[in-house]
């Protein structure tokens, strides 16, 4: 209840500053910084809130419940804010609102204003109708916890660079709408809009690669760019907003092109509203790994999507008879005509896109939802890409004094990342069985599987290899019942390039199931078990917390009496392995029955048989990828650089 009635209040807040600035009263400038820092106010109150909620481990919230628990790491529990649906959009709002405080300090129209607390009033309704202070219909004590793919620093810090580049994309489109609604021909406000868009791609840009690199370091499926849907949405809007960065640049001198600059705009911020669409509404939950579960919120953001879509269109041709017209360039030679056809190739890469990530959507309004392969935009993209990094080399010779020093690191950046694009997906790739010690060679590097290694707490394992002589360890995350929950590679970095190396689940096929009847005898073959006892342990509500059996084991020697137990959690429960008879087996409860009559056991083979079994693993080479993660950087500085460069000229 309290933090949906400070959403609230961040509601009226922003609604009022934007009914404010739509009226048009300058006079009232003062009021509309109140009000504004009121729901920025707000807003970060129930941030605060949430996070309140997470750390005291409130599991009454279903939100904390569900990403959360008492157990996970201080860095996780701050990026459980975000880990799920509701969160996340608590947390575009959040980074929205702090954003709106800054820009009314600022030379903004109170129309341009207007437009951006509109969009921050439809991101309160968007969060209070996907609550994440609902309170939980299961009484637990216990949280799920944080996916284990999630629990890793990369991406941790992923989805919040994201949302500021989402939010930062609000200004120019607010920018956009507002000159038209005041004044169409000006192009005041160009400077400002050139600004704040090159900030939202310097940002998105380094969350979208941020993600890779998460993805080639944790996920282990050989690489850090799958053209998964979810990882194309947040790709076009990064595309275009290039788009619109150089349109801006050159509206500045050619006025005819100050019409497509607001299109851009306008196209831009509402392909973000649309990539979330298609990840939060369910579509693609059986294409990506990423998506989100169906919801009734996918129907809201849909409708927000045509708002800005059709609402944004619908102004620019209105006003389109007093926007500038005339020439957008003199000859092919210019700078002008480069810029537009570099703009329009990647509007093509982006269409292309657009189209893969959207069939799923698009085929299911025909028959059968349906995705498209990673060939589709390989072979679609490429030869664009090849084009316009010709064109691009083409204007760094003729043109190359003309570009600022931000814009040509940025700019060799970029060739620099399709140039390591290119190279580092020549490497050699072998998926083989290995025994462990045994020598392969790939690509003049010698790999040894050593065998497997458990963490003395058993959640995590590790297959251990040499590479070329240096022990590299691939990670496997188990969940409490031992079986895997997240891989991650072995990576051994060198400077010629990356040896990748990605072990497959490992199938152990002597794990046998016993159902012990209460003061029966059962044998697995070797050993017999007697079911003697079974207790529960309850807390002070009367809930259960674990339960604990009493087994007899005997070789027909002697006897070994053993107590395991099962730790009940949110999701069921979870219980260890435990040594028998000196390590000659384990053993691990899985089961007990309500009424105490029953027990299910797994047997496991040792720790040592499961060492030496043989595993299959992917071994790549990922020839000079260093510098793919180098270009990323150097296109990030180059950004930033440029910014400050405009800032000086002003």
């Amino acid at each position: 209840m309290t933090g949906n009635l400070l959403l609230g209040g961040g509601l009226a807040a922003a609604l009022a500053a934007m009914i404010i600035c739509f009226a048009q009263k300058i006079p009232s400038a003062r009021l509309v910084k109140a009000t504004a820092l009121t729901s920025a106010g707000f807003i970060a109150a129930a941030s605060l809130f949430l996070w309140i909620l997470i750390f005291e481990n409130d599991f009454s919230i279903e939100y904390v419940a569900s990403y959360s628990s008492t157990t996970m790491p201080t860095l996780y529990k701050i990026s459980a804010f975000w880990a799920g649906q509701q969160g996340s959009f608590l947390l575009w709002l959040l980074i929205h609102a702090l954003i709106g405080a800054v820009l009314i300090f600022r030379r903004t129209t109170a129309a341009a204003l207007g437009i951006y607390f509109l969009l921050q009033s439809v991101l309160v309704l968007l969060v209070m109708a996907k609550s994440p202070f609902a309170e939980n219909p299961a009484e637990v004590f216990e949280g799920v916890g944080l996916n284990p793919l999630l629990q890793d620093f990369w991406m941790a810090i992923h989805p919040p660079i994201i949302f500021v580049g989402y939010a930062l994309l609000a200004i120019p489109f607010a920018l956009s709408l507002g000159s038209l609604l005041t004044e169409a021909a000006s192009r005041s406000w160009l400077e400002e809009a050139r600004k704040w868009t090159l900030a939202a791609w310097a940002f998105l840009g380094a969350g979208i690669f941020i993600g890779g690199y998460w993805a080639y370091k944790v996920l282990g499926w050989g690489g850090y760019w799958g053209w998964d849907p979810v990882e194309n949405s947040s790709l076009v809007p990064w595309l275009l907003a290039a788009v619109l960065l150089h349109l801006i640049n050159l509206a500045r001198k050619k006025s005819a092109v100050l019409s497509v600059a607001h299109v851009a705009a306008t196209f831009t911020y509402s392909l973000v509203i649309y990539g979330t669409f298609l990840t939060r509404s369910g579509i693609l939950g059986d294409f990506s790994v990423h998506s989100f579960a169906g919801s009734s919120i996918g129907t809201a953001i849909a409708l927000v999507n045509a708002l800005v879509l059709i609402g944004g269109l619908s102004i620019i041709l209105t006003k389109a008879k007093f926007l500038p017209q005339g020439k957008m360039y003199e000859s092919h030679g210019e700078a002008a005509f480069i810029i537009l056809l570099s703009c329009l190739l990647l509007i093509f890469i982006a269409a292309i896109v657009w189209i893969g990530m959207s069939m799923p959507l698009l085929s299911q309004l025909f028959g059968q939802a349906a995705a498209v392969d990673t060939d589709f935009y390989v072979k679609s993209t490429a030869p664009i890409a090849l084009v316009l990094a010709i064109i691009l080399i083409h204007a760094f010779i003729k043109f190359g004094r003309a570009i600022s020093l931000g814009g040509k690191i940025a700019h060799v950046g970029f060739l620099v990342m399709l140039t390591a694009i290119v190279i580092s997906a020549q490497g050699e790739t072998l998926t083989q069985e290995l025994q462990p010690r045994e020598k392969i060679l790939i690509a003049d590097h010698e790999v040894v599987y050593e065998g497997q290694v458990f963490s003395e707490d058993e959640r995590q394992k590790f297959y251990v290899y040499t590479v070329d002589g240096e022990v590299v360890k691939a990670l496997t995350k188990l969940r409490g019942n031992g079986s895997d929950a997240a891989r991650e590679p072995a990576i051994l970095k060198n400077f010629s390039g990356d040896v990748y190396i990605a072990p497959h689940a490992a199938e152990i096929e002597t794990i046998q199931e016993l159902i012990l009847t209460k003061n029966l005898f059962a044998m697995d073959g070797e050993l017999g078990y007697i079911f003697e006892d079974a207790h529960i342990d309850y807390d002070e509500q009367r809930n259960p917390t674990q339960a604990t059996a009493s087994i007899t084991i005997t070789d027909g020697e002697k006897s070994e009496v053993i107590h395991p137990l099962i730790i009940v959690t949110a999701d069921g429960g979870t219980s260890q392995a435990m040594e028998i008879f000196g390590g000659k087996r384990r053993v691990r409860l899985t089961g007990i029955s309500g009424d105490l009559e029953k027990a299910r056991l797994e047997i496991l083979p040792t720790l040592e048989k499961i060492s030496s079994m043989p595993i299959t693993a992917t071994i790549t080479t990922k020839p000079f990828i260093w510098l793919l993660w180098f270009s990323v950087m150097t296109i990030c500085i180059g950004t930033l650089l440029a910014i400050k460069k405009f800032k000086a000229r002003r």
